[in-house]
Formats: structure tokens, C-alpha cells, sequence
């Protein structure tokens, strides 16, 4: 990740306004892609792609893809700039547009999905994208401790389906941790 350090220290000053995640979820999620040696992964919600180098930084050394769902075509131009600058751009396929639709289109099996646009909508993208999730598979969902209340639920759904083991963790603004089982 050295070679990514400056980019993503010059990124990390625009957390704010981006809602970026934090430097250790971006750690975490990389050190999952590994650990599992993620092929395929699906972000929803690229913004200026902060979680993205993350993402395809880990998807390199698996020698994995990304997809990644951004609404805001502004942002995705500005993701899509920033990995062209640290040479990840061609693990990555930036799609813009409405989630839900842009789910829908997937036929990749997928080894990791993470959530991190409309909270409300978490349920729906899960829901959507759970069939084309491999059994072992994992799901993380950003925000689930500061913006709990806007996805009750998801958070019943992924408590309370059998095919899903999650776990609470709270790592800077939370996360929810799911493996897929069955």
C-alpha cells in the first residue's frame, strides 16, 4: 500500500466533504480482499474513490475486478482520475447511475460487496445483489453505528436471514460484517 500512501493522504483531507471512509476500514476491507483472495468485488458508492484505491489496491494483488456504483457522474469522473493517477484503472469499472438499476445489470458472481451510499436503500442493494454473492462470500455496510436509524431494515434483514452469520463491529463510524453461508 506504500505506493498508494500519498494519493490517499492527499484524499483523506477531503473525508468530509466526500464522506470518505476512515484509513482503518479502508485497511480492514483490504485485509478481508486478501484473506479470502477476492476475484470480483462490487462497491456501491464510488464518490472520488477513496474506499476504491482501497479496494482495487487489494484487488491487484489478487489479481481481482472491481465494480463500482457511483450516482454522481462529477465524482465518478473524479474517482476514475485518481486511479488512472496510481495505474489502478484498469481493474476498475466505474458505473454511473442509480444503484438499484446498476445492481440489476450485474452477472459477475461476487466474493465481496461493499455498501456505502443511501442508507436507506442498503436493504434493497443487498437483496438485489445476494443471489450473485458466492456461498463464503462477504458483505460489508458502512456507517451501520452514526446512521443506524436510517436502515432499520437492513439491519433486521441481516440479523435475522439464515443464510446470512453478521456481526456488529465498530470500527470508526461502524460496520456490519456478513458471510454469506448458504
Amino acid at each position: 500500500m506504500d505506493q498508494y500512501e500519498s494519493i490517499l493522504n492527499r484524499l483523506e483531507k477531503t473525508a468530509i466533504e466526500y464522506t470518505n471512509i476512515a484509513p482503518e476500514n479502508g485497511q480492514f476491507i483490504s485485509i478481508l480482499i486478501q484473506s479470502i483472495n477476492a476475484q470480483n468485488v462490487l462497491e456501491v458508492g464510488t464518490s472520488n474513490g477513496y474506499s476504491t484505491i482501497w479496494l482495487a489496491a487489494a484487488l491487484k494483488l489478487t489479481g481481482g475486478q472491481l465494480i463500482t456504483i457511483e450516482y454522481d457522474a462529477k465524482r465518478a469522473e473524479e474517482a476514475l482520475s485518481h486511479l488512472t493517477e496510481v495505474g489502478l484503472d484498469s481493474i476498475v469499472n466505474i458505473r454511473v447511475g442509480n444503484a438499484l438499476d446498476e445492481i440489476s445489470k450485474c452477472q459477475e458472481t461476487f466474493d465481496l460487496v461493499f455498501l456505502d451510499a443511501q442508507k436507506d436503500e442498503y436493504k434493497k442493494y443487498l437483496e438485489l445483489v445476494l443471489p450473485n454473492i458466492r456461498v463464503g462470500g462477504l458483505i460489508i455496510a458502512d456507517d451501520t453505528i452514526t446512521m443506524r436509524d436510517e436502515m432499520p431494515d437492513y439491519i433486521d434483514y441481516v440479523f435475522n436471514t439464515p443464510t446470512l452469520n453478521s456481526v456488529d463491529i465498530p470500527l470508526d463510524d461502524g460496520i456490519i460484517l456478513s458471510h454469506k453461508i448458504l
